[in-house]
């Protein structure tokens, strides 16, 4: 009897076991049957095609008046009249300061009636001299007087010119930083003038670049300060020299400020176009770096892969320039590189450049 419940159970464990594996079988999804039955990895990947890439250069710029001076006095005396309106545009010659020149007037018309005096002296000696030999000694004299006055009154005109400080050229003024009536000595500041019709932009280029900056190129700018909005302005000059410890080159472009919307000393994101080119382009994510160098897996044609070194140029956002070790038409894995290597075989699904 115990013999016979023994076998029993033995077959009572062997059809569960067969029923178990029964439903396990019938519940497996279409997708695991399909892994089961194959090895190969689904990969998404791109083909590599010539495409329009804009060659660029890119830097940091600060943002300077297209001239700029400091407004200083020239002589010593007190300042009577002030016409400083802070933050105004004035014009080339106008009027910004007049300091004390009461003594200066005064003495420009002493020597000036002292100089006609003597001229109409110097051409009695004249006619003198056409009938008197001894006479010419008077008339070299008073020519002396007449030279000498001269220049007398021209050092006192000059004197009184400096008297009145006017813009040397159109521009905003800046803060003022005297007073009517104050006492100035000379070189002492009244404000700043700048013109910021224009602003000069000034960037630094690496030395690689040199060759291709040319004087009228388009510089587009950007500042923090206006989200969105570019600057676009043209290259003026390109330093003689470059730096040898950066071993970069200054540049300066000329950007149209017509709203006044740039300031000098404003720090500005700088892109120079060098050249519109069609080359080689894949997406960034295709590319697997290791150690120095940069690899892609490049799809054969019975759905293996091999690792292929490649060399990279320009980079954009989104993709990176080939410049050698790929062919247009290959087909490269964009997603799915950590699950494979050299000689894997995998599944893969063409995305378009951009995807």
């Amino acid at each position: 009897m115990t013999q016979k419940n023994s076998n029993l159970i033995w077959v009572l464990l062997v059809g569960l076991s067969v029923f178990v594996a029964y439903l396990f079988l019938q519940n497996q999804s279409p997708e695991e049957e399909q892994k089961a039955e194959s090895s190969a990895t689904l990969v998404s990947t791109q083909l590599v095609s010539h495409s329009a890439l804009v060659r660029q250069v890119t830097s940091l710029g600060t943002a300077l008046a297209n001239e700029s001076v400091q407004i200083v006095s020239n002589a010593s005396d007190y300042l009577i009249e002030l016409h400083i309106n802070e933050g105004q545009r004035i014009e080339k010659g106008q009027l910004i300061a007049q300091l004390n020149d009461v003594e200066e007037r005064a003495r420009v018309a002493e020597l000036s009636a002292s100089l006609v005096d003597q001229k109409r002296q110097l051409e009695r000696v004249k006619n003198l001299a056409k009938t008197q030999a001894t006479a010419q000694s008077l008339l070299d004299e008073q020519q002396t007087r007449v030279n000498t006055t001269q220049a007398q009154l021209d050092a006192v005109k000059a004197r009184l010119n400096e008297m009145s400080i006017s813009a040397p050229f159109s521009g905003v003024l800046g803060l003022r930083q005297v007073s009517e009536g104050a006492y100035l000595t000379a070189g002492t500041v009244l404000t700043t003038l700048d013109d910021l019709s224009k602003i000069r932009l000034e960037f630094s280029v690496a030395e690689y670049y040199l060759a291709q900056l040319k004087p009228g190129m388009t510089v587009n700018s950007s500042s923090v300060a206006y989200p969105g909005k570019v600057f676009t302005g043209q290259i003026k000059a390109i330093d003689t020299r470059l730096d040898p410890v950066t071993r970069s080159v200054k540049v300066h472009a000329l950007v149209p400020n017509d709203q006044m919307e740039l300031r000098p000393g404003m720090l500005l994101n700088v892109s120079v176009t060098l050249a519109e080119v069609q080359a080689l382009q894949v997406s960034e994510k295709a590319i697997v770096p290791l150690q120095n160098k940069q690899y892609v897996f490049v799809v054969n044609k019975d759905n293996s892969v091999t690792q292929t070194e490649v060399q990279l140029g320009q980079r954009i956002p989104g993709l990176v320039e080939i410049v050698s070790g790929l062919n247009p038409g290959d087909q490269v894995v964009i997603e799915g590189t950590t699950k494979i290597r050299s000689g894997s075989i995998v599944t893969p699904t063409v995305t378009k450049v951009g995807q």
